[in-house]
């Protein structure tokens, strides 16, 4: 808000000499020289005599001297309370929800942190579970939401948005809540010999990828059967089949008709945020905040 020569005046005038006013500022006399010379050019004013003594003060010199310094507070007081009223001022951070991405792991850590952000209030906006509609959602990040959360490391939605992982996920299968298995509180892999699980095909998420190599190799007694996405019409399929499919924690009040259990293997499902490639610095402030709570 002011011309920065006129700290390296002040320092010079102070010191009366340009060596010590260097030494003092951390860079080379010449440089204090040259920022004198400049600030003495445009103002149109000789600020020093000059001599073998050092540094004097010309009485011009003196008035700019004097009143610099009130310049400088005075900006550096308005640029505080600029700072203060930016700080005070509520910023709206846009959570997309839907039942298969119910934030409510956010949710939670936000409530850990939100008392230490008075100034940032979150605004739900739902969308519906399908793939144009979360494929709009992916091409608009930014605008009416600012994020999502769920489990992100995933190739089919393409390079379209930035992560923040906050936790691992307990890998799970989701059944009928009438099929044999229902009544465990966990499976083993070998619970599943003689089903037909629904799995992502290969090539759309690396860590499923994992299981399915171990399966195929590890376990053929159970059927794989592809599946291109996990949507709500897998959900309905599953209640109304003996089919299993496989799950995430997060995902295990999507269907009331539906029980998600866990599987004693050790492929977590990886589980965070994901925003647009360009985020709003409110944006990053809010993912900063979450971070520094632990899951």
């Amino acid at each position: 808000m002011y011309n920065r020569h006129l700290d390296t005046f002040i320092q010079a005038a102070d010191c009366g000499s340009f060596l010590k006013a260097s030494e003092k500022l951390y860079v080379s006399a010449n440089a204090v020289t040259k920022q004198i010379n400049l600030l003495e050019d445009h103002l149109g004013i000789k600020l020093f005599h000059r001599s073998t003594q050092g540094l004097v003060l010309t009485d011009a010199g003196k008035l700019i001297y004097a009143e610099a310094k009130r310049m400088i507070r005075h900006s550096n007081s308005i640029l505080q309370k600029a700072k203060e009223l930016e700080n005070r001022q509520e910023y709206v951070i846009h959570i997309g929800l839907s039942l298969m991405n119910p934030a409510s792991i956010l949710l939670e850590q936000w409530h850990k942190a939100s008392e230490q952000y008075p100034n940032i209030r979150l605004d739900i906006v739902p969308f519906e579970d399908t793939v144009p509609a979360f494929n709009e959602v992916l091409d608009n990040l930014g605008k009416k939401i600012d994020l999502i959360s769920c489990p992100y490391q995933t190739n089919y939605w393409g390079d379209r948005y930035n992560s923040f992982h906050l936790c691992d996920l307990p890998m799970c299968v989701a059944c009928s809540k009438t099929h044999r298995l229902a009544t465990k509180s966990r499976l083993t892999v070998e619970d599943l010999h003689g089903e037909t699980l629904l799995i992502e095909k290969r090539g759309i998420t690396p860590y499923i990828d994992r299981v399915r190599d171990d399966l195929e190799q590890n376990h053929p007694q159970i059927h794989l059967r592809d599946l291109e996405s996990v949507d709500l019409n897998q959900f309905n399929h599953i209640v109304s089949s003996n089919d299993l499919m496989l799950s995430a924690e997060c995902w295990s009040g999507v269907h009331p008709l539906l029980t998600t259990l866990p599987v004693e293997w050790d492929s977590p499902f990886p589980y965070g945020l994901i925003y647009a490639k360009n985020p709003s610095k409110e944006v990053l402030q809010f993912i900063m905040a979450i971070g520094q709570v632990e899951v």
